[in-house]
């Protein structure tokens, strides 16, 4: 029995913003755990969230770098569950209607071009840090809150190797557009899910 691989990847991207999605926190990498953090990126009661303009932007020309449509009208809602490295209990996100639909990334293999289409790239914040140790955990929430952008590829990658170049591609168009700096120790490139 023979099978055909059909893969669409999710790509979760940390952007090069001056402070966090929805309050003015530092957006930094390396500061001492739960420094970066205020009443709104912890989710206390009564906060009053403010959108980071530079976000928006960002995630704008993110979807002219991948030949997308930028959207007319996009929202954000509350996505609810429980982790324990997510202070609120929910993810504000734009997945129902998103800043960035369609689009494309093209890249050079197999002797030959390719193009791996773009469903959508959006807005959400990122959770915190668990970390175990031998008799207790903790969570460091400096990284709560940070813009996060998802892009969502279609099903159009039909092995491992093009999964690599496409990742690659992405990679350097986000680096060079200024998106991100996607350091991936330090939370920027999280990879494929």
């Amino acid at each position: 029995m023979e099978y055909e691989a059909v893969i669409g990847l999710e790509t979760h991207v940390q952007l090069k913003t001056r402070s966090k999605m929805w309050c003015g926190c530092p957006n930094g990498f390396g500061a001492p755990a739960n420094t970066n953090v205020c009443p709104v990126c912890l989710g206390m009661p009564g906060v009053l969230p403010v959108a980071n303009e530079e976000a928006l932007c960002l995630t704008a020309l993110t979807g002219l770098l991948l030949h997308g449509t930028i959207a007319r009208h996009a929202r954000f809602d509350r996505k609810n569950y429980f982790y324990p490295d997510a202070p609120k209990n929910y993810q504000i996100t734009q997945f129902d209607q998103p800043s960035t639909l369609n689009g494309h990334v093209e890249f050079e293999f197999n002797d030959g071009l390719a193009r791996v289409r773009i469903t959508r790239a959006h807005l959400e914040e990122d959770v915190g840090k668990s970390f175990h140790f031998d008799r207790n955990s903790g969570v460091d929430f400096n990284r709560a809150g940070v813009p996060l952008l998802e892009i969502v590829s279609e099903p159009d990658i039909t092995s491992a190797d093009m999964a690599y170049e496409y990742l690659n591609a992405l990679k350097e168009i986000l680096i060079h557009g200024g998106i991100s700096d996607l350091r991936h120790g330090e939370g920027g490139w999280c990879g494929a899910t």
